[in-house]
């Protein structure tokens, strides 16, 4: 895969991950209060799994933007 496509991908990918686990942290605390358990139990985990995919996309965006400066800062030498 191209780099700049890469993060181009990841740099578009975190707002929406960002959005995706607040929408379903709001929806599992909505079914708590509601008092579907279940749901709540259900809708946490998914959210949780957003979250540690959201941090996997941070950790992946920052590793390809610091080779990227790094392959920049070789070209100018």
């Amino acid at each position: 895969m191209n780099p700049r496509r890469l993060l181009l991908l990841l740099v578009l990918a975190l707002p929406v991950l960002v959005v995706t686990f607040a929408v379903l942290a709001g929806a599992s605390f909505l079914a708590a209060a509601l008092g579907d358990a279940p749901a709540a139990a259900a809708l946490k985990w998914v959210a949780m799994g957003a979250l540690i995919v959201l941090v996997i996309d941070a950790i992946l965006l920052l590793a390809v933007l610091g080779i990227r400066a790094a392959r920049e800062d070789e070209d100018q030498r």
